[in-house]
């Protein structure tokens, strides 16, 4: 099925239009229509579909309230971010240095839009505060500040953008180059500077700066998903049942801890290289 509709957007500009006009109703179809198209046929094919994508989204925009706004804002700046994001990895072909554009570009956007939106954000604010109002346990114990929504909003920016940007990928690889999304996702690994400095991030925005442990969250995600290609690596390695990965996911949904840990094993990673080291010993 997702096969069929990669073709479908591929067949011409009025196929894709269509999926990036009516995929916003399905998560992350309208970026990955984006994606896609940027990533086979350049740049300016993708503009094109971007616009196709943004229509619905600005038409929302303008005419929703306050707090609806601050979520179609996302998504534009989601479609914008997955057209960019795309082109340089049609340019570069390298996954670490797309997901830290992507995680620059989310913290960008979302500052900007915290500067130009402030009152639909402040009115995103009062609405959280009103739901939790009523929760007796949450009285004096649950606050979130503009620092910390700010942060929750960049990194919805970069997860959407970078779910988008690997579907997007994965079409195109199962149209020219089968099983080439598999292969390229195994090798995902950090340099031992760039994985650094996450983790010094990381630890300012937990533990230094106020009101910004969402900042670190966001920062976290390349480690994160460098951690989960080395397990979907290890799992072909060592050839057990994808119910693993099933597993596997299921658990990183209710097991905070393991996005933390996942974190661990890419930093790891990217000092100890441990794909070559298990590619040594069969």
């Amino acid at each position: 099925m997702m096969r069929a509709l990669a073709e479908f957007i591929m067949r011409g500009r009025m196929q894709a239009g269509l999926v990036a006009f009516f995929g916003n109703l399905v998560p992350f179809f309208s970026p990955a229509a984006v994606s896609l198209v940027t990533l086979t046929r350049g740049s300016s094919e993708g503009f094109l579909l971007a616009l196709w994508a943004l229509m619905p989204l600005l038409v929302i925009l303008f005419t929703s309230n306050d707090a609806n706004a601050i979520v179609m804002l996302l998504s534009i700046v989601s479609v914008v971010c997955v057209w960019l994001a795309s082109e340089l990895m049609k340019l570069r072909s390298s996954w670490p240095e797309v997901l830290i554009f992507i995680v620059a570009m989310s913290a960008i956007s979302t500052i900007l839009m915290a500067i130009f939106f402030a009152d639909k954000l402040t009115a995103l604010e009062i609405l959280i505060a009103e739901f939790f109002k009523g929760a007796q346990q949450y009285e004096n114990k649950f606050a979130i500040g503009r620092n910390f929504l700010v942060g929750v909003a960049g990194y919805v920016v970069a997860l959407t953008s970078v779910f988008s940007l690997m579907l997007g990928r994965w079409w195109q690889a199962a149209l020219y180059n089968p099983g080439g999304f598999k292969l390229e996702f195994h090798q995902l690994r950090f340099s031992v500077t760039s994985s650094v400095i996450i983790l010094v991030g990381m630890f300012i925005f937990e533990y230094v700066l106020q009101d910004c442990s969402s900042w670190a969250s966001l920062l976290s995600l390349p480690l994160m998903l460098s951690g989960i290609a080395l397990l979907h690596y290890g799992v072909t390695f060592f050839q057990l049942n994808s119910y693993w990965l099933l597993v596997f996911y299921a658990a990183l949904l209710f097991l905070s801890p393991l996005s933390i840990m996942l974190v661990g094993v890419g930093f790891l990673d990217s000092i100890f290289n441990i794909r070559s080291r298990l590619s040594k010993h069969p």
